[in-house]
């Protein structure tokens, strides 16, 4: 009976096996993710938030004109691969984009997190796919 107990404990801790964070954690370890890779985009601005009843992981960064896209792109990976470690998942990733071209408005984009989650992390879908059916951009 212990021998039993003791796999079905070993199976339900593989299993669970993903730290989960608050948002107080999960917001104190994402200027780190940043931080830790130098071609990542100033962080400028975090928040977690809930709107209607949806949770969401917004960041703010400062994109330089040469590399907007590929700041986009970390911006989004880092809400991916931060926000799969919430307690309470998140339903949109938002990121802020401020350029440091004079005149230029901020741009934003909106990012469904599990198709979002389903493009980077899980590889399910392709990028034609979660650029068209997943995010959306707005001009702010």
């Amino acid at each position: 009976m212990k021998y039993v107990i003791t796999i079905l404990m070993a199976f339900v801790t593989l299993v669970h096996g993903k730290p989960k964070f608050s948002d107080q954690q999960i917001a104190a370890m994402t200027p780190q993710y940043f931080k830790r890779n130098h071609s990542a985009p100033k962080l400028t601005g975090l928040k977690i938030f809930t709107v209607n009843g949806q949770r969401v992981y917004q960041v703010e960064i400062k994109v330089t004109r040469n590399r907007s896209n590929d700041d986009l792109s970390f911006a989004v990976s880092a809400l991916a691969n931060m926000g799969q470690y919430a307690k309470k998942p998140f339903k949109k990733y938002v990121v802020v984009m401020h350029s440091d071209v004079r005149g230029k408005t901020v741009d934003v984009c909106e990012a469904n997190s599990r198709c979002t989650a389903d493009y980077m992390i899980r590889k399910q879908v392709t990028y034609d796919h979660w650029y068209k059916k997943c995010i959306t951009f707005t001009a702010g």
